[in-house]
């Protein structure tokens, strides 16, 4: 489990539907630039299928969020701003 920063516990499914939503905003801030998969490849160095893992479930370590948010112009905080009321909102929504 999670740790939330109020203290309470995150649980796992709350996690997985925040990698969700990142990898939403993620596909979203590349379709908005019209950007194609293989565009963002060469721009990063990441295969196309690491992408679509990335806009699929958010996976992705620290070094490729970084790479990701720099690509497209942005702060590491704007890219996760948000995610976990976003999360949460579609985890009530089920």
């Amino acid at each position: 489990m999670k740790q939330r920063d109020s203290g309470q516990v995150m649980t796992e499914d709350e996690y997985e539907e925040i990698l969700k939503a990142l990898g939403k905003r993620i596909k979203k801030l590349r379709k908005e630039r019209g950007l194609t998969l293989r565009e963002m490849e060469i721009i990063h160095g990441y295969r196309d299928s690491d992408w679509r893992r990335l806009e699929s479930a958010g996976a992705g370590n620290m070094a490729l969020l970084l790479r990701v948010a720099r690509g497209f112009g942005i702060s590491l905080s704007t890219l996760l701003k948000g995610l976990e009321q976003c999360a949460i909102r579609e985890d009530k929504n089920k």
